[in-house]
């Protein structure tokens, strides 16, 4: 994946996002406990609504200012989290994100000039700067996100020899069946005709799986995928499969990649 292809530009606006989500959580939580501390990088109004809802809980000792505050803040946070979420392959979404940080620094701003100054302003600077950043970085992940997802989506061509010749006299033995895949719901990650075998690399919930017509030869198991390596031997040949950390799903036969993929997270 280049530095600045488009695929770049939506995973950085995805990865921004989440870091605001989380950033914006633990602002949440520190307003609420009454503490000063504050990071950047974060929403607004969700921190906005927690800091008067400590104030009014601190006038009236009523809990229920509390309540009120925390219901309100998890609702916007629920919004980012789904945007965070459901981005991953849908732009409408980052889209829905964009406009909702947009809402929200222009609800700063407004802010600003309503109860404080233009003093207060130039105290919190920083504060808008790092606004200004996010929203070029969801910017540019939007502008780019139909060809982000187009190009997450086609998988790399194939080599132009894919001669796949029986090698099963050699000295090592084949990898026996494990079965037929699972009969859960499913996509396909990478697929490839070699020869006269088809080799397909299949995710389910929880569960990857390396499929040589229409047999398993090896699983991978995890919810949560970081990096791994599937490999069977199947009529003589080496098969296998690699997610790297960088998102790169590979196949290769016999060391020669014949199918790659750039995914997104």
């Amino acid at each position: 994946m280049k530095k600045n292809s488009p695929l770049a530009a939506y995973k950085t606006a995805r990865t921004n996002l989440w870091i605001l989500l989380a950033l914006s959580a633990v602002n949440v939580l520190f307003a609420l406990l009454g503490s000063d501390t504050y990071f950047l990088f974060s929403c607004f109004i969700s921190y906005l609504v927690a800091i008067y809802a400590r104030v009014f809980y601190d006038y009236t000792w009523d809990p229920v200012y509390l309540v009120i505050g925390i219901l309100i803040a998890l609702v916007i946070l629920a919004v980012y989290l789904l945007c965070c979420l459901l981005s991953k392959k849908r732009r409408g979404w980052l889209i829905a994100a964009l406009v909702l940080f947009s809402v929200d620094t222009a609800a700063m701003l407004l802010y600003y000039v309503i109860e404080l100054s233009v003093t207060d302003i130039l105290t919190d600077i920083l504060d808008f700067v790092i606004h200004g950043l996010v929203l070029w970085i969801l910017i540019s992940g939007v502008r780019r996100s139909r060809e982000a997802l187009e190009e997450a989506d086609v998988p790399e061509p194939l080599p132009l020899n894919t001669e796949f010749y029986d090698a099963s006299q050699g000295g090592i033995p084949n990898t026996p069946s494990l079965g037929q895949p699972t009969d859960k719901k499913h996509r396909t990650l990478l697929s490839a005709v070699y020869g006269s075998h088809e080799i397909e690399v299949r995710r389910s919930y929880g569960l990857t799986e390396l499929i040589v017509d229409g047999k398993v030869y090896g699983r991978e198991e995890g919810v949560v995928e970081s990096g791994y390596t599937i490999s069977a031997r199947v009529g003589g040949h080496a098969i296998e499969t690699e997610f790297t950390p960088g998102g790169k799903q590979l196949l290769r036969v016999d060391g020669q990649v014949i199918a790659k993929k750039q995914r997104l997270f």
